[in-house]
């Protein structure tokens, strides 16, 4: 699917590449006279395709300019911009900035590549090939050069006898000799693989309680010279390990077990004012608690949290986790877990922990800008991590927004939501939404809800979340008889949203990602995908129990019908990483729901819109869709723009201008559709022959600010294809077609990156 993604965009966004003008620069314009810009390298096995010549570009001390889509060097180009002449200020201003914004040209060092010759045949030593040998080939181009490392692999090394000689250890010759054992009889000879292989020993006897046993203390034996490319492997213990005194050697063959547990809350020991009083006290399992001033965290959220306990086996995995759980409770800043040994096989854990901060507070004041209509709006958020000593964090937040509607007079909000999260990973939270429109209705929504997120295991990749119970109750206690007339009773997908109506669903989240915090620069993908259902418990209870029916047939709870639906959403992003300041982003994004039983239509707060900073930016947030509807007469129904389908396809490429500035360009693609044909919504139904004409398409340009605790930004789209324009044949916005300010081009003021 990701192949599939990025040739879509590579067509999507080459004509656009190309109308930037970067790529008719002089691409040597920098380069010395009498040298050659660095054009490629590659690296090229000639005798055997298996070789992953990808992963062995690491090994290259030079490496050509970087490149999108594989040809395009545009940071250089960006570089290139730059005057040559920089006597004047203006000048001298311009040429610093695009330095900074772009990549230096990567000038062909001789010696570099030597260098690199040396380490690719290391490398190809170090996995079995020991006969390989490395040439170039230099190909020149006026100023430029092309250059392929050509690594001849011939034929490989494979293990012919691998043997287990520690005799003194039982337990390590025991563990090396498992069938978990990573080298094998045959296979072919990797430094690699030898290695993870000591790893795996190391971390199997540490958790069998030999707290002084180290990796080092592995070594292996390789003869070669059997002049067969095979190579016989011993392990053994170091023989550094032999030379250890008499005291070293015991500690090294004993097991150890914790005898008792210390923490050590909100202070150092080794920095202890002598005029700071030290409180100690002892709970019921034998562990021992010392702390200054005010104990911060409970006793029992300390000793759950805690892997380690007293007369328990020392495990190397316990302490890992017990760092990962400690690090993981809110009001903790810092972990440091120390052991010392107190006897033949007996430690003592002092396990400190540093107060973080408690409580934080948050205002947001902003405008609003929605097609055509302004407003202002104003929030406040207050968080308290350690509400009740247990590591708890509370949050309380409010918002209030007012719009000035050119149609409709004005649109007043207000909402209010709390939320208790506890360390077992459950978490409870209300929220109630204040709507009115003056002219068109009033409504409240309120919520309650119970959800539990999976604590993940330590090196998975994924992450698990259960909205155990979600219950929701829409009241609508005024509605204008205008409103009424002209949207409710003439419409059958709008009926249900305005309507007194339960929904009470289940759903489920999970999340996948690749990135690596250690290596931040490597590219990386997340998925999301979520399942939610709502109403069929209520439609089995209401059936068995034959409850009341109102005229649409529905099931109702005190003369309230509820809803009942099933939808499923599914993202993926993939951030492909050039450099630390480059980074081209591809998005996919699907979403369906559909009514069943109960309901003939989804309520309006579980179905889709489109357009908006996080979507088709070359729209507002719901004015797109669905499919080819335009709205009713010249004017937009936000209501009436929802669909029950969902497609995004957004391709950003982003780059660094400074540490808290970042620039990006962007082209989305995407609309919403209904699944049945609704009279309100002309042609905003879904079908495979149409639908790929009803795709809407935007481009622009945006601007990050990196303020630390969150990025700001701007985006200006602008409309390619407009579906809604297809019957009056306008739908490619270009400047004979009409493209105007107002109606094809809009900004965007979020919070966060779009995806």
């Amino acid at each position: 699917m990701l192949r599939v993604l990025r040739t879509y965009y590579f067509c999507v966004l080459l004509g656009i590449g190309a109308a930037i003008g970067f790529s008719s620069c002089n691409t040597t314009k920098y380069v010395p006279e009498g040298q050659y810009l660095l054009n490629k390298a590659r690296i090229k096995c000639v005798d055997d395709k298996s070789v992953p010549t990808n992963q062995l570009r690491t090994y290259l001390r030079q490496k050509q300019n970087t490149e999108i889509f594989g040809f395009w060097k545009l940071q250089l180009h960006v570089y290139n911009t730059a005057p040559m002449d920089t006597t004047t200020k203006s000048k001298a201003r311009l040429a610093r900035n695009a330095h900074k914004m772009g990549e230096a040209p990567v000038v062909y060092d001789e010696e570099l590549t030597s260098v690199s010759m040396e380490q690719l045949t290391q490398q190809m030593n170090n996995e079995g090939y020991f006969n390989a040998s490395v040439d170039t080939q230099k190909v020149y181009k006026k100023r430029k050069i092309n250059l392929t490392y050509l690594i001849t692999a011939n034929q490989p090394y494979n293990i012919r006898h691998y043997e287990v000689d520690i005799e003194d250890m039982p337990d390590v010759k025991r563990i090396a000799e498992n069938e978990a054992c990573k080298v094998h009889e045959g296979m072919r000879f990797s430094t690699a693989v030898l290695d993870e292989e000591r790893e795996r020993i190391t971390t199997a006897i540490r958790n069998r309680g030999y707290f002084y046993f180290e990796k080092s203390m592995l070594e292996y034996t390789a003869d070669s010279s059997l002049n067969t490319h095979e190579v016989d492997v011993r392990l053994h213990i170091a023989p550094y390990v032999a030379m250890l005194d008499s005291a070293a050697l015991k500690r090294l063959h004993t097991k150890y077990s914790v005898r008792d547990m210390y923490y050590q809350i909100d202070y150092d020991p080794s920095h202890l004012p002598d005029s700071v009083e030290l409180h100690t006290d002892v709970d019921k399992f034998g562990n021992t608690y010392s702390w200054t001033g005010r104990r911060f965290l409970r006793k029992s959220t300390l000793r759950h949290a805690s892997r380690i306990q007293p007369n328990q086996r020392y495990a190397e995995w316990r302490v890992e986790r017990t760092y990962a759980r400690m690090n993981a409770l809110p009001p903790v800043k810092y972990v440091d877990i120390a052991f010392m040994p107190v006897g033949d096989s007996l430690m003592d854990c002092y396990l400190t922990v540093s107060r973080g901060r408690t409580n934080s507070i948050s205002a947001e004041l902003g405008g609003t800008y929605s097609a055509g209509d302004w407003g202002v709006a104003a929030g406040l958020n207050y968080t308290n991590r350690n509400i009740f000593n247990g590591a708890e964090v509370l949050t309380l937040g409010a918002r209030a927004s007012y719009e000035w509607r050119a149609n409709g007079g004005r649109a007043i909000e207000a909402k209010a939501e709390a939320g208790l999260l506890f360390p077992s990973n459950v978490k409870i939270n209300a929220a109630y939404n204040y709507q009115q429109r003056p002219d068109e209705y009033t409504r409240t929504i309120a919520n309650a809800g119970l959800s539990y997120t999976l604590p993940r295991r330590p090196g998975s990749r994924w992450t698990h979340e259960f909205n155990l119970l979600d219950i929701s109750y829409i009241y609508l206690p005024y509605v204008s008889d205008e409103f009424r007339q002209k949207f409710i009773e003439k419409s059958s997908v709008l009926k249900a949203s305005y309507e007194d109506h339960f929904i009470v669903d289940w759903s489920y989240t999970g999340n996948y990602s690749t990135f690596n915090s250690r290596f931040p620069n490597r590219s990386y993908l997340q998925m999301a995908f979520r399942v939610e259902t709502a109403g069929n418990a209520l439609y089995g209870i209401a059936r068995a129990a034959h409850l009341q029916q109102n005229e649409e047939g529905s099931y109702v709870l005190w003369k309230i019908p509820f809803a009942q639906y099933a939808k499923g959403d599914f993202n993926i992003t993939y951030h492909e990483m050039f450099n630390p300041k480059h980074q081209l982003v591809y998005h996919l994004g699907l979403g369906v729901v559909v009514p069943y039983l109960n309901a003939s239509s989804v309520p309006f707060e579980k179905r889709y819109f489109a357009g908006g900073a996080n979507s088709i930016r070359g729209w507002q947030a719901r004015t797109l869709g669905p499919g080819a509807f335009r709205g009713v007469g010249n004017s937009r129904v936000y209501d009436l723009q929802a669909g029950d389908i969902h497609l995004d396809l957004n391709l950003e490429y982003r780059f660094k201008v400074l540490s808290f500035l970042e620039l990006a360009a962007f082209t989305d693609a995407g609309n919403i559709w209904t699944i049945r044909d609704y009279p309100d919504q002309p042609n905003g139904m879904f079908h495979w022959n149409q639908f790929y004409k009803q795709i809407a398409w935007s481009y622009g340009v945006g601007v990050r600010f990196d303020l630390s605790i969150l990025v700001f930004r701007i985006d200006f789209g602008v409309k390619l294809h407009d579906p809604s324009r297809i019957d009056e044949g306008k739908q490619w916005r270009t400047v004979t077609n009409g493209l105007g300010w107002k109606d094809d081009m809009t900004f965007h003021f979020a919070i966060g990156y779009p995806f």
